[in-house]
């Protein structure tokens, strides 16, 4: 489901004008946050998409996670007791962002209950979906966890013949294993007739 969240432009406005909001566009591989700031706003993205981030000590990219139009990033960490970015938060492709203040969202909260609903939505399938991603790394082999993820994106977008949304270097960096064994695995599940590769798009014969 998607994390939307629908806002009174009129409402908008006057926090825009007030200070209280902003909306900015940023080029791709702007840093907006490096890890270990503070949260200080909820980002909705209207346009383009952004990424959180982390390089290991050995250097190593690891792309946890990628926010599209109509998704926010911000919604776990602004209102709590640690509000530190664990990542750096990049634009993943160049994205426009409409930023609210901490008194922005409170009050746009307490004057309609939807977006309060819907924001609360959205913090539990974010827990949700971290304690499936750590039993996701913890327990399953790379097939498995290949096979999971082609499963989640054919149930989202309805079809077997399914579009990876991100390239094959950042799905490895995404399931945590090298590229190389990502490229290696599809290619023995092709040979096996599980599945066919054509560029980013999969079908899917026997899962």
């Amino acid at each position: 489901m998607k994390e939307t969240i629908v806002f009174n432009p009129e409402i908008l406005d006057t926090f825009i004008k007030g200070g209280n909001a902003q909306q900015v566009t940023y080029a791709k591989g702007f840093i907006i946050a490096l890890q270990g700031d503070r949260c200080v706003t909820l980002d909705l993205i209207q346009k383009g998409s952004l990424a959180l981030e982390n390089i290991d000590e050995e250097g190593r990219l690891f792309v946890a996670q990628i926010f599209y139009p109509g998704e926010m990033c911000g919604a776990t960490l602004l209102f709590g007791s640690s509000n530190i970015y664990p990542m750096q938060v990049v634009a993943h492709t160049q994205v426009t962002l409409l930023r609210l203040s901490k008194e922005a969202v409170l009050s746009l909260c307490e004057q309609d209950e939807g977006v309060l609903l819907a924001l609360l939505r959205v913090i539990s399938d974010r827990a949700h979906q971290l304690g499936t991603t750590v039993n996701r790394l913890s327990t399953l082999t790379l097939r498995e966890s290949l096979l999971a993820h082609l499963s989640l994106l054919s149930t989202r977008q309805q079809t077997l013949s399914v579009v990876l949304p991100t390239s094959k270097k950042e799905l490895a960096e995404y399931l945590g294993f090298a590229r190389t064994s990502v490229s290696r695995e599809l290619a023995t599940l092709e040979k096996e007739g599980v599945l066919t590769v054509d560029g980013r798009t999969i079908e899917l014969h026997n899962l």
